[in-house]
């Protein structure tokens, strides 16, 4: 199901269950993305656990990610690409979901698909690969991982050598909630919801429960209360 159907359904299921009897919910489908995204997490964290889960159906590409000049010290001046020490290519992107052995990238590279570049997530990785002889000179990534001002994770590009200036990539992963891609993928409500069929039939029951429950506690008549009433 894509996004917009797993909402529309949620919708009608919502509806069907009131039975009629509410007649003023308002649900944004902004809403109801961040609802499905939630409870997509809480269902990857509990799958993740066992053997259910293949991570291959919670991937989403991301096409033709313009690249910027950052700098990685405040006060460096950051001038086009050309770069001093302080001064490198990079990337910002939805926050990547967490896993346990940092695969959330599947794919970082060059727009063709011709060129993978390798991606680190911890800083020793970083002196490993420029002290190694086979590497040192090679372009990687390094993702960090905390969340910036703009609530995304920075992608900092290095020894991109023969590959500068490079000015666009591309990118395959896991992200978080899969609606944070929606500005660069105007598309994203018309394609596949970025989970299996089975996890997305158990987000659909789960949400559609939430909010019947909701709504019939909020709209339930008050009782009288009897407890004190003289008994004859």
């Amino acid at each position: 199901m894509t996004a917009n159907e797993l909402t529309s359904a949620i919708k009608n299921r919502i509806y069907d269950g009131l039975s009629g009897n509410i007649s003023n919910q308002s649900i944004s489908n902004d809403q109801l993305f961040d609802e499905i995204d939630l409870v997509r997490a809480d269902f990857v964290n509990k799958y993740s656990m066992t053997a259910k889960l293949n991570t291959k159906y919670l991937l989403q590409s991301l096409e033709n990610l313009e690249l910027k000049c950052t700098s990685l010290a405040y006060s460096s001046k950051c001038d086009a690409f050309r770069h001093s020490n302080d001064e490198v290519p990079a990337l910002e992107v939805p926050v990547l979901l967490a896993t346990p052995d940092d695969s959330a990238i599947e794919f970082l590279g060059l727009t063709n698909k011709q060129e993978k570049f390798p991606v680190y997530y911890d800083t020793s990785d970083i002196l490993n690969h420029r002290v190694r002889i086979r590497t040192a000179n090679k372009p990687f990534v390094w993702v960090d991982t905390t969340i910036n001002a703009n609530g995304m994770n920075t992608l900092y590009f290095f020894n991109l050598g023969k590959f500068n200036p490079l000015k666009f990539v591309s990118l395959r992963a896991m992200f978080s909630h899969p609606s944070s891609v929606i500005p660069f993928d105007p598309e994203y409500i018309d394609r596949e919801y970025a989970a299996p069929a089975h996890m997305q039939m158990a987000i659909l029951d789960a949400v559609t429960e939430k909010y019947i429950r909701y709504y019939r506690q909020m709209n339930a008549e008050l009782q009288p209360n009897i407890q004190s009433d003289n008994i004859k």
